[in-house]
């Protein structure tokens, strides 16, 4: 069943469907509510997903830093190249200007006091320069020394974390197994399993950070660690931290007629955050959106905090003139545009992005044209963002490019339009109907029909369990036989041990 069947059947079962907004859209909530809870529950099959993230290799730097000179506390500026081995191959330098940050920075120098642990907030190719914060509750970084005078430091870039997917509920499993793929082909990481470790255990082992190797164990972090500071601690609100503008078009017909929505949110460490609510606008006949939004560079003190953002199509004239409408939004960033042909700038993104220091944009109609109704259609749907983002640490560190397969389950992505199906199968629709209807009796104060439909909920979910569980919930074991003067008792009882 979709969405709209879904609601069809709930509302045959409730006998009750007021052609009221509202109420429809309590009716949505509660099915995507169930649906959602219920699965990320458990580890059905249809709730895995297996994927290979890559670990970066260590990036050595020599760089400068000047205390207290025109303010340039947190700036690192290069000597050399951060990465000299990418140099020529723009697309591997592009990934690391994103992909490095939030990782960590081991900096030494001829003052010992700047020395030590720090993690990027930014790189900047364009100003040859890298903006750190103390890895501490006190993330402002002081250099230390006589004002204006030059000093040189060195150190490393390290991926001590592994952001994992938005959609990431729960690791189930980690390890290497595709031996060729790593290590530029070489060979030479090993495969195997590795083993979850939990943080209290890694304290008292006092596993040590720098050391390098084949991974062995991993340490799961709900949260960005050793840290109080994280992109989930700002959420943009429109009109207040950002704006849309219809302007006119230069270099295209501009974007078609019509009333649109628009949201955004921060992106930090190559993290993002949660949505703003959404800025209407209209946008009339060869005119394109500007984006107002703030320097976040001064607005929050920190470096790097970039703007992303999305679209709903409210209205616009689509195919033969038919009014077109959508009720979930478009991420305009999952386009790729090449900011000037042949030309290649690290800081200028392939996709569209805001950096922290702009405060007015216009839509790059040049690259990434939006004419017609099509080609609004080819940004594709928002990702599942859960509100945090797990991170993983691996013990020891891989010190070269490593493919590590995770398999974990996934949050499924919201059912919004009508015709969206759940991602499971059709056999398990039931058990969200009825859990949505035993939900609804109960508002609508029923408990009666309330109970009896959570009953036949929670005897859909047992057929579940039985068919798509990948493993026990619990342990089945025989008793013995029973035998008697009269009689033998041929049949064995199966006793169910309480969960571990």
């Amino acid at each position: 069943m979709n969405l709209l069947e879904m609601k069809n059947m709930v509302a045959s079962i409730l006998d009750y469907d007021p052609d009221v907004k509202t109420y429809k859209d309590e009716i949505r909530k509660y099915i995507n509510e169930t649906y959602k809870n219920w699965f990320t529950t458990r580890p059905y099959e249809f709730a895995q997903k297996t994927i290979d993230i890559f670990t970066l290799p260590d990036a050595s730097f020599t760089a400068t830093i000047t205390p207290d000179a025109n303010n340039v506390k947190n700036i690192v500026d290069f000597i050399t190249t951060l990465n000299p081995s990418q140099v020529g191959n723009p697309a591997q330098v592009y990934r690391f200007t994103t992909t490095h940050e939030g990782s960590v920075c081991v900096m030494s120098g001829s003052n010992t006091t700047n020395s030590g642990v720090f993690m990027v907030d930014k790189i900047d190719y364009d100003n040859d320069a890298m903006m750190l914060s103390k890895i501490s509750s006190t993330p402002q970084v002081d250099w230390q020394g006589a004002s204006g005078i030059i000093q040189g430091v060195a150190g490393s870039l390290q991926q001590r974390w592994m952001t994992l997917p938005p959609d990431c509920s729960q690791v189930l499993s980690v390890g290497i197994r595709n031996l060729n793929e790593g290590d530029n082909g070489n060979g030479s990481n090993a495969l195997g399993h590795i083993y979850n470790l939990t943080r209290r255990k890694d304290e008292e082992l006092d596993l040590r950070f720098d050391m390098t190797g084949t991974p062995t164990d991993f340490v799961v972090y709900d949260s960005l660690p050793d840290n109080v500071i994280d992109v989930t601690h700002w959420t943009p609100r429109a009109s207040k931290d950002f704006k849309v503008d219809p302007i006119a078009a230069i270099l295209s017909a501009g974007w078609p007629v019509g009333d649109y929505e628009f949201k955004m949110s921060y992106v930090w460490r190559g993290v993002e955050g949660p949505l703003s609510d959404a800025y209407s606008v209209t946008i009339g006949a060869n005119e394109i959106p500007q984006f107002i939004t703030r320097d976040t560079s001064k607005a929050f003190g920190f470096y790097g905090l970039r703007k992303k953002f999305y679209v709903r199509i409210v209205s616009v004239a689509g195919f033969d003139g038919t009014a077109q409408e959508e009720d979930f939004f478009r991420d305009l960033s999952t386009v790729y545009g090449k900011p000037t042909p042949n030309v290649f700038s690290p800081t200028q993104f392939a996709f569209y992005i805001n950096d922290d220091t702009i405060t007015s944009a216009d839509w790059p109609e040049a690259t990434i044209p939006v004419e017609t109704f099509d080609n609004l259609l080819q940004f594709s749907r928002e990702t599942v963002n859960i509100g945090t983002r797990k991170r993983v640490r691996l013990y020891p560190r891989p010190a070269s490019i490593t493919p590590v397969e995770f398999r974990y389950i996934f949050m499924p992505r919201e059912l919004v339009d009508d015709y969206d199906k759940p991602a499971c199968p059709d056999d398990t629709h039931r058990f969200i109907v009825y859990q949505t209807c035993a939900e609804a009796f109960m508002k609508h104060n029923n408990p009666d029909q309330a109970r009896y439909y959570q009953d036949k909920a929670d005897k859909e979910l047992l057929k579940i369990d039985n068919k798509y569980l990948t493993q026990r919930s619990a342990l089945y074991i025989k008793d013995s036989f029973i035998a008697g003067p009269l009689r033998v008792k041929p049949y064995q009882t199966l006793t169910k041990l309480p969960d571990a």
